[in-house]
């Protein structure tokens, strides 16, 4: 669910309102309601991927929350699923976006109560935000030695950014870790 939010936070608010309001039925497992979710999100999928096959542009905006998600999941040893830490990539990230000044702070509750809704965690034990933004430098979204780092300008909008510091990945870690 973890990669589902995403497609709705990078590319259709209205699909992130969607996931909202039919949790129970997508946790009911209603099939006419899953069917609409996977339809959507191969849809947003497939229109970034064809737009852009060679990770050139707005391909990478499949990676929101995948920077810091990935270092997350490579320092709990795989223990925490792929989904997870992507939804707490982009907790973070959304946290980045906040400082920043295109969201506003209480957005960021709003995405944990839908984390929450499909029973995925908001908060990860054990790791500092050090440890994590040093593992970021292995990640494969460097791009010469900077990160290409997914930020929101908004719900269903958003964007590459090559300027994202240590300290603000720092500063949106602490939205996650206890």
């Amino acid at each position: 669910m973890g990669e589902v939010i995403k497609h709705g936070l990078i590319k259709d608010a209205s699909y992130y309102q969607w996931l909202t309001e039919h949790g129970s039925e997508i946790q009911n497992r209603n099939l006419d309601i899953l069917s609409e979710m996977v339809t959507v999100s191969n849809r947003i999928k497939r229109d970034v991927v064809e737009k852009d096959p060679t990770e050139q542009g707005d391909r990478a905006l499949l990676n929101l929350g995948h920077t810091l998600g990935h270092a997350i999941e490579k320092l709990s040893d795989f223990s925490l699923l792929h989904g997870h830490c992507v939804g707490l990539g982009c907790i973070a990230a959304m946290a980045v976006s906040v400082k920043r000044g295109f969201l506003h702070e209480d957005q960021i509750p709003a995405l944990l109560d839908v984390m929450k809704l499909y029973h995925m965690p908001v908060t990860v034990s054990g790791l500092t935000p050090a440890e994590i933004v040093k593992t970021t430098k292995s990640d494969k979204k460097m791009d010469s030695g900077t990160i290409r780092f997914i930020l929101l300008e908004q719900i269903g909008k958003a964007y590459v950014d090559k300027t994202v510091t240590d300290e603000e990945m720092a500063e949106g870690l602490s939205q996650i870790l206890i």
